[in-house]
């Protein structure tokens, strides 16, 4: 089978070989598969000259496949291991390089697959300083479209309130209320709580993901019931001014009864 894929991710560099970092992969449509999911990877990276590198990675992956069983939509949620080689062409040393790079995906209990894909990336110095202007609460409010993962289903909107809280440098935690719309498929609103990894990419421009667990109601539950869901995200912001911030937000709410969601929200935030 061959089909599209693609990856994004961030990380941090521990030393002039070691880095972790975090990746949002998307493996393509194979033949009523849409699997995506997150890996948590660590790296080893061998300089090769000036412009040259040499990189290999390894991490667990946590996958979820939108497919069908028996004719009903399932989104199928699998554990597994993401691993790659690649070589990096530095066209500024030290900065902006082309990457060409093998993934190999070994899925527990699922298909297996392999891609190959090509992109760029930079390095940056980053900023010592802390995520949040000097390490105040940041409220935050959001909108944005919201759609289910199954077929032929209505895009709604969707919109969010958050308080978020920095521990340290490189970390934070939230609190927010969530509403996902309504699409005769799901309507579920509720409370989520994340932990977050922050990672400053320029003084004013930072990179984050969080996960964490989401208590939810949905309208068209016929059981009426409260339920445990997961909320995963990736955000880029830009500080405006020392007490502003506007930032863009990818949410995956991951469910165990076939409903998960994706938001793609914009948002303004405040430090008090």
């Amino acid at each position: 089978m061959h089909w599209r894929a693609y990856e994004v991710g961030f990380g941090d560099v521990l030393n002039d070989y070691l880095s972790v970092y975090l990746a949002y992969m998307n493996e393509g449509h194979p033949l009523d598969h849409h699997r995506d999911g997150f890996a948590a990877l660590g790296s080893f990276r061998w300089p090769v000259g000036n412009r040259l590198a040499l990189e290999f990675s390894a991490g667990p992956y946590f996958s979820m496949d939108t497919t069908h069983v028996d004719d009903q939509p399932r989104n199928d949620k699998r554990w597994g291991v993401r691993a790659s080689a690649a070589v990096r062409y530095y066209v500024v040393p030290n900065r902006f390089f082309l990457k060409l790079q093998y993934n190999h995906v070994q899925m527990i209990g699922g298909f297996n697959s392999d891609a190959v894909l090509f992109g760029i990336g930079s390095d940056f110095g980053g900023d010592p300083g802390p995520a949040f202007s000097d390490g105040k609460t940041q409220v935050g409010v959001w909108a944005g479209t919201s759609q289910t993962n199954r077929p032929q289903v209505p895009i709604e909107k969707g919109y969010m309130v958050e308080v978020k809280r920095p521990l340290g440098n490189a970390w934070a935690y939230s609190a927010s209320f969530v509403y996902e719309g309504n699409n005769g498929v799901a309507g579920r609103r509720g409370v989520a709580a994340q932990f977050w990894y922050v990672a400053p990419i320029r003084s004013k421009w930072t990179l984050s993901a969080g996960v964490g667990p989401y208590l939810s109601r949905d309208r068209n539950d016929a059981s009426g019931s409260t339920r445990l869901n997961a909320l995963l995200s990736a955000q880029v912001a830009y500080q405006i001014t020392n007490d502003w911030a506007a930032s863009l937000r990818f949410n995956r709410v991951a469910t165990r009864n076939d409903k998960d969601q994706d938001m793609f929200m914009v948002g303004v935030a405040r430090n008090f």
